[in-house]
């Protein structure tokens, strides 16, 4: 799903999950489970703004 799909459809306050579909690394693996976690997680919409546009 795209994140102007999600931002149509979803209603605010809800909670959004968004992963790269990578497993879990082990815990010892410090800087890439940080990484990893950049990329996976879960947020709340909080606001909606209309698309900018941007003259030619």
């Amino acid at each position: 799903m795209s994140a102007t799909t999600i931002i149509d459809k979803a209603a605010l306050g809800a909670l959004i999950r968004y992963t790269d579909g990578s497993p879990k690394p082990p815990a010892r693996f410090t800087k890439k489970l940080a990484a990893w976690e950049r990329l996976n997680g879960v947020g709340r919409l909080v606001k909606k703004e209309p698309p900018r546009v941007y003259p030619p």
